[in-house]
């Protein structure tokens, strides 16, 4: 297996923008490629697939590497122990840095006694989840969260149904699985670009994950009726409310993020939804809509400790202070925008955390204090179950 020095190179400047200068992987692997349009195919997915497994990894590279951020060949250490761990002695072109075999052994070894080191994740994290979860929970759920990701997408029956949509991608070379319990759930057999596929660009589907799927039909929302998406961002959810409710009603997707809400736009003119109208909130914003709702999704920020295996890099962002203010936020969401909700109307709350704290906790807190909300269900989605993990809950206003 030969590798060309710039490709190598490309992924040790990709990591360092990362990890030193707080990028996001999603867009320094895009725009990698797309400013190296000569690259294969082949190139283009080892090394797409080489950064993100060594971010997913990252602690435990570093830790076999036996480096830190005051070494100068940090990412060229980092990067050697990926490959020769990966390839050994498949790999013809010189590594970026040498590896002693015999130390790379013993620190993998090393790596092993320790949870954290091992699961490539932070102490503080690694403890946070045997508090929150109990031990056994949490290590079972770590495997998972480190797996790479399957891709799903929603069928937007708006459209079509879930088999015609099958029929047109088999066509465009992609093949699909019907999963879970939802009619309009579609796993990809295999992982393939779709943004440029016709199919995609006229609106017959959307990515999303399956437990994200899920969020929209706990709310249930009817026909004709009123939803507020009060968190909406760019606006997954929102479109899959309008394709249960036929396209027919009135939802209003709200977020203190106004480019969200164009994208939403976008989106919705793509799917052919008409019944979304987009709210960028401001001061007054939440108390002109009292009593206004007959649904309201309130699907808050969160650490997104449910999705760590699609976004391997927060793991490396996130804080412990982040997720206290985290719950503190989603506490405040609770209390205000409740207050847009019809007397009978249903609140949905949902986060893509499996963290209790933001979760249970957080219904509990809300019942005390608001006697006129009643709990009719809920439910955590946990990574182990397939998709990635989720928490809901259905509320009832007296």
């Amino acid at each position: 297996m030969k590798l060309h020095p710039n490709i190598i190179q490309s992924i040790i400047v990709s990591l360092k923008k990362i990890f030193t200068e707080g990028a996001y992987a999603d867009d320094v692997v895009r725009n990698l490629l797309q400013s190296n349009p000569k690259w294969g195919s082949r190139d283009r997915r080892f090394i797409a697939g080489t950064i993100y497994t060594i971010v997913r990894w990252w602690r435990r590279y570093e830790f076999i590497a036996n480096t830190s951020t005051a070494d100068p060949q940090r990412f060229e250490k980092i990067v050697a122990v990926y490959l020769y761990d990966t390839y050994k002695n498949e790999i013809e072109t010189p590594l970026p840095a040498d590896i002693d075999p015999i130390n790379f052994e013993n620190r993998t070894r090393e790596a092993l006694a320790n949870r954290a080191v091992q699961a490539s994740i932070e102490d503080w994290m690694d403890m946070l989840g045997e508090q929150q979860l109990g031990k056994e929970r949490w290590e079972s759920e770590l495997e998972f969260l480190n797996a790479e990701a399957d891709v799903f997408i929603r069928v937007n029956t708006v459209k079509h149904h879930a088999k015609e949509v099958q029929q047109v991608l088999e066509k465009e070379g992609v093949a699909t699985e019907i999963f879970g319990p939802l009619k309009e759930t579609l796993k990809l057999k295999e992982r393939k670009p779709l943004q440029r596929l016709t199919s995609f660009l006229n609106g017959y589907y959307e990515v999303q994950d399956v437990g994200s799927q899920m969020i929209a039909h706990y709310l249930a929302p009817q026909s004709k009726s009123t939803v507020i998406d009060a968190c909406a961002g760019a606006g997954g959810k929102s479109l899959h409310i309008a394709a249960l409710m036929q396209n027919k009603g009135r939802i209003i997707s709200m977020d203190i993020e106004a480019p969200k809400l164009k994208e939403l736009e976008r989106r919705a003119l793509r799917a052919g939804v008409t019944c979304i109208q987009t709210k960028p909130i401001k001061e007054n914003t939440i108390a002109g809509f009292k009593n206004a709702a007959d649904f309201l999704l309130l699907d808050v920020p969160c650490s997104g400790m449910g999705v760590l295996r699609r976004n391997p890099d927060d793991k490396w962002k996130l804080t412990k202070e982040r997720v206290d203010a985290l719950v503190q936020i989603q506490q405040q969401i609770l209390q205000e925008y409740s207050t847009m909700l019809k007397p009978g109307g249903i609140l949905v709350y949902a986060t893509c955390s499996i963290l209790p704290a933001e979760n249970d906790n957080q219904i509990d807190i809300f019942l005390k204090t608001n006697a006129n909300f009643q709990l009719e269900k809920k439910q955590t989605i946990y990574p182990s179950e397939g998709g990635d993990g989720y928490f809901m809950a259905r509320l009832i206003k007296q």
